[in-house]
């Protein structure tokens, strides 16, 4: 009855140290992937801060204006063009249009359909 019991606890004591062995190494494989993890947040983060700088760098309100002044053809309004809302058209177009009470459907040009390429194109 002692041998069994001896064998029983050799037994036991196997398995509880290959479980311990194969433990160690697993928790180890996960430490090494949370450090892996945390290097890869702290890049990321990195490149957020250098891009939200960025962001601030190109938002900047007078490198847009002079942009604007360099690419864009703007010119102030003149006054002869500023009128009225009451003379624009939209009431025109509802009459017309039979929209009594409701918003005027105002027409609006269909892009073309023709998917055909230029010669040019197609030999290449």
């Amino acid at each position: 009855m002692m041998r069994a019991l001896y064998f029983w606890v050799f037994v036991v004591a196997i398995m509880l140290t290959y479980g311990l062995y194969t433990m160690k190494y697993e928790v180890q494989r996960l430490e090494a992937k949370l450090q892996s993890l945390n290097e890869q947040l702290a890049l990321e983060r990195e490149a957020v801060r250098v891009l939200r700088a960025e962001w601030s760098f190109l938002n900047d309100p007078g490198r847009i204006e002079k942009l604007a002044a360099r690419h864009l053809d703007l010119a102030p309004v003149s006054v002869h063009r500023i009128s009225a809302v009451a003379r624009l058209p939209f009431k025109e177009l509802a009459a017309r249009n039979g929209a009594s009470g409701r918003a005027a459907r105002i027409p609006v040009a269909k892009p073309s359909t023709n998917l055909a390429r230029a010669p040019e194109e197609t030999s290449r």
